[in-house]
C-alpha cells in the first residue's frame, strides 16, 4: 500500500494530501516530493504491545468489524480504503477472534472503529504555514508538520451484551527540508507511508487489548434497569378506616348473664 504525491492547485505542496486529509499544502511537481521528506516520525504515547502484555482467550469467537475514517468527524471514503486492510489485519493478529468478518456473524458480536484526523484550524494553518517557508527556500529551511489522530473502538459481544469503548491518541510527524532537527517525543520510523501504517496498528491494537481486559468482553449480558426505589410509605400497611373495620359483636344478653 502506498500513498503516491500528487499535485493541488491552491498552494505549494500538495503531496501531504494524499497522506494527510488536513495538510492541503500543495506541490506543482510530484517528483520532487520524496526529496522534501526528510524523515517521517510517529508519536511515542503508545508503542507495539509487548508478547507479555496481551491478552490471550481461551476460545475466540468470530466477530463483524466496522472500520471508518473521518477528518474531523466526517467519514473519509479514501482513507478508509487505504486503511481498512491494515485495521483487520492488526485486530487478526490480536488473536483476540477466531474469524473478522465484513457480514454479521452468528453470535451478533461487532467491533467497531473509527479513526479520526483530529486537525483543528489552528493546526492547519501552522502547518500550511510552515510548508510555505519550507517552499519558498526550495526544502533548505526545514519544518516538522504533525497530524493527530483519535481512535475509538467499541465492542459487543452479543446482541444482549454491554457495550465496551475504549480510545486512544497518537500522530504522525513528517519532517521536511534538509536543515531541520528531529521532534522531540517522537521515533523515527521510515518513510511517510510507514509512519501511517505503524500508527494505525499501534492505534488499534493497544485499545483493543484494553478490551480484552474487561470481564465484559467474553459476553457479559447488559445490566438490568434497577426497580425504583420504595419509600415506608409504600411498604407499611395502611391503618383500616372506620367502615372497613370489622364491626364490634352486639349483646343481647341481660346485665349477669352469660351471654348465649
Amino acid at each position: 500500500m502506498a500513498y503516491k504525491a500528487r499535485s493541488a492547485s491552491g498552494g505549494l505542496f500538495g503531496w501531504a494530501r494524499a497522506w494527510f486529509a488536513k495538510l492541503l499544502l500543495g506541490l506543482a511537481m510530484a517528483s520532487v516530493a520524496t526529496a522534501a521528506v526528510a524523515a517521517a516520525y510517529i508519536g511515542d504515547g503508545i508503542t507495539d504491545l509487548k508478547p507479555e502484555d496481551k491478552v490471550v482467550i481461551a476460545s475466540p469467537q468470530p466477530v463483524q468489524l466496522i472500520f471508518q475514517f473521518q477528518t474531523k468527524g466526517a467519514p473519509n471514503a479514501r482513507a478508509t480504503k487505504l486503511l481498512k486492510q491494515k485495521v483487520v489485519d492488526t485486530v487478526k493478529a490480536s488473536g483476540l477472534f477466531s474469524t473478522v468478518s465484513d457480514d454479521a456473524v452468528p453470535n451478533g458480536a461487532i467491533l467497531s472503529i473509527t479513526i479520526n484526523d483530529i486537525a483543528s484550524p489552528a493546526d492547519m494553518a501552522d502547518a500550511e504555514g510552515k510548508g510555505a517557508v519550507t517552499g519558498a527556500t526550495f526544502f533548505v529551511v526545514g519544518s516538522n508538520i504533525a497530524d493527530h489522530y483519535l481512535c475509538t473502538l467499541d465492542y459487543v459481544a452479543s446482541p444482549t451484551a454491554a457495550k465496551l469503548e475504549r480510545t486512544a491518541k497518537h500522530s504522525v510527524i513528517i519532517q521536511m527540508g534538509m536543515i531541520n532537527k528531529p521532534p522531540e517525543h517522537a521515533v523515527k520510523i521510515g518513510n511517510a507511508n510507514d509512519a501511517v501504517l505503524t500508527m494505525v496498528s499501534q492505534i488499534v491494537a493497544n485499545p483493543l487489548n484494553d478490551v480484552a481486559k474487561d470481564p465484559g468482553f467474553s459476553g457479559a449480558a447488559a445490566a438490568p434497569t434497577p426497580p425504583a426505589a420504595t419509600t415506608s410509605a409504600d411498604t407499611t400497611a395502611a391503618a383500616p378506616t372506620a367502615a372497613e373495620a370489622p364491626a364490634a359483636a352486639t349483646s343481647t344478653s341481660a346485665p349477669g348473664e352469660q351471654p348465649k
